[in-house]
């Protein structure tokens, strides 16, 4: 259930709650604070009298789990639920409540700490900001790393101070550490630039000073032997996490980005390796030429940082050491550094002098001769939960009403898709951008909740489930239709992911997650959801629900 409602299916979450018999247990405390819980989101997502309707519910839910259990969980969440609602009378008589109930003895870690947020948001639903503020940064020092206990309670008292019309900048200094994004140049061998000898222990003091100052607690980058690595070092050793991305298998990216410059790189490049939170490929196969690959890692990598740091309700910076030269193919740090600022996010720039850069003559031909059979794009794959369920005479009725609203839909967006197919209930759609396949996904889905099923003879549990990725794609001609074909591994990716969709939401991979986080955050919103199942040799994918902002 809980899956389902950060998927942003909370229709179905909370038909399946009711289908399971759960809104009908009241002797289990986790069961009961589920529904307080669903409730509490539909209310948060709607406006007007639905939002007061469901806060009021949500409301009495955590009332009950209050009086029945106890704890600070069931009470504070009556108080500000009572107040979403717009009683504000209410919500302080509520929170006044909360500072009665004792701490139980012995709380130490998050248990501590939750109990001490739960304490800082009841202060401040009585009105006492100075008291929060006391509150909460006792709660920060009783847990001082729990980042996403942390999290979860700026969110809360970020969206009370929303709802009060105070000013948020005062939950500023109880923020976790900052995110970023790292870039830096590979060093040329052939001409021995920057960052040899002398200049390497130089750009390890600014990059150490630049962690420092920003309070960098989270690097998401590449692993390339000079200044990928040097920041790696630094990383690792202030004691932040390092995340790492690679464009293509390790084998091949240690064969082409680490060993042609010396046996010191790669056993740098293995020590920081083994020492890294988390890896990821931007594609398991070998490097081939295309520097395209490497743009696309960094872009990753770049939306992982974005996505972080909203999962931990911090900053995201990019951080960059830079020759201030533009870029000779499509990837590079100045391409980097372009992509970041489309976001308007912060960067920190490192300067180095090295030699310009020299077009290398596979570049050339890529950019003078070669048309472009490889192009980024994002992709949808749809289908409706329960089609394989109906019976013959209502086919008729389903391609009229169901999948004719898809083409309603399709017809009418503003950015149409560049390339559609459809089988059966199945629809296959391609666009130029993110925010265009987003956007269309979305409407898809408000399209088929609002259609009226039951009248016309099909089941109401016809559920629209989509999944959505973004990467490089191969463009061809299908030789038997003569048609545009889009192809690729990551055409599969996209494929993947939506059996492990639920119906009535739609889920993205972290690649597509991560664009619309760093560019569109004002028009939709990610959210990690959990891992697809594996499924005949896939490896498990990472999936985010899909919401509008």
């Amino acid at each position: 259930m809980l899956c389902l409602a950060r998927a942003g299916a909370l229709d179905f979450a909370r038909t399946e709650y009711v289908r399971l018999g759960l809104d009908r247990i009241c002797d289990d405390p986790d069961t009961v604070a589920l529904g307080a819980r669903l409730l509490k989101d539909v209310a948060l997502a709607a406006r007007g009298p639905r939002r007061v309707a469901f806060a009021k519910a949500s409301a009495r839910r955590y009332h009950e789990l209050f009086q029945r259990f106890g704890g600070l969980y069931g009470a504070v969440n009556a108080a500000t639920m009572t107040l979403v609602a717009g009683d504000r009378a209410g919500g302080r008589a509520r929170a006044a409540t909360v500072l009665e109930v004792r701490s139980p003895m012995g709380l130490t870690g998050e248990a501590a700490y939750y109990d001490a947020a739960s304490r800082a948001e009841a202060r401040f639903l009585t009105g006492d900001l100075e008291a929060a503020r006391a509150t909460l940064a006792e709660a920060v020092a009783r847990a001082p790393r729990a980042f996403a206990a942390h999290a979860s309670t700026l969110r809360q008292l970020g969206m009370l101070c929303r709802e009060t019309g105070v000013e948020a900048r005062w939950l500023d200094p109880f923020r976790p550490p900052v995110c970023a994004h790292f870039t830096g140049h590979i060093f040329d061998a052939a001409r021995k630039g920057a960052l040899v000898g002398g200049r390497d222990s130089a750009l390890r003091r600014d990059l150490d000073r630049a962690l420092g100052q920003e309070r960098v607690g989270f690097v998401y980058g590449g692993l390339a032997a000079g200044a990928d690595i040097v920041c790696a070092e630094a990383v690792l050793q202030a004691g932040a996490e390092l995340h790492v991305v690679l464009p293509v298998n390790r084998e091949s990216f240690v064969a082409v980005s680490v060993a042609p410059f010396g046996r010191d790189w790669v056993e740098r490049f293995e020590a920081c390796f083994a020492r890294a939170t988390s890896v990821r490929y931007a594609a398991q196969d070998p490097y081939v030429g295309d520097e395209q690959v490497f743009a696309y890692a960094s872009q990753i990598a770049m939306g992982c940082a974005v996505l972080r740091a909203q999962t931990l309700s911090t900053e995201a910076i990019q951080l960059a050491v830079w020759d201030g030269h533009a870029a000779s193919g499509p990837a590079g740090v100045a391409v980097d550094l372009a992509y970041w600022a489309q976001g308007g996010r912060r960067r920190v720039v490192i300067d180095i002098q090295r030699p310009p850069p020299i077009l290398s003559s596979a570049v050339r031909r890529q950019t003078q001769d070669e048309p472009a059979q490889r192009a980024m794009k994002a992709m949808l794959f749809a289908d409706v939960k329960g089609f394989g369920a109906l019976s013959d005479d209502q086919i008729p009725a389903f391609i009229e009403v169901v999948m004719g609203q898809m083409a309603k839909v399709v017809e009418g967006l503003a950015a149409p898709p560049v390339h559609v197919e459809t089988w059966g209930d199945g629809l296959f759609l391609v666009f130029d951008r993110p925010i265009d396949a987003a956007l269309a996904a979305l409407a898809l889905l408000e399209a088929h909740r609002a259609l009226d099923l039951r009248a016309q003879g099909l089941p109401r549990s016809l559920g629209l489930r989509i999944g959505g990725h973004y990467g490089p794609v191969h463009l061809r001609t299908n030789p038997l239709t003569k048609t545009l074909a889009v192809i690729g591994a990551h055409v599969v990716v996209a494929a993947r992911i939506e059996p492990d969709v639920a119906p009535g939401s739609a889920c993205v991979s972290e690649a597509l997650a991560g664009a619309l986080a760093a560019f569109h955050g004002d028009r939709v919103s990610c959210g990690y959801v959990g891992r697809t199942q594996g499924r005949k040799g896939f490896a498990a994918t990472a999936i985010f629900n899909l919401t509008r902002a």
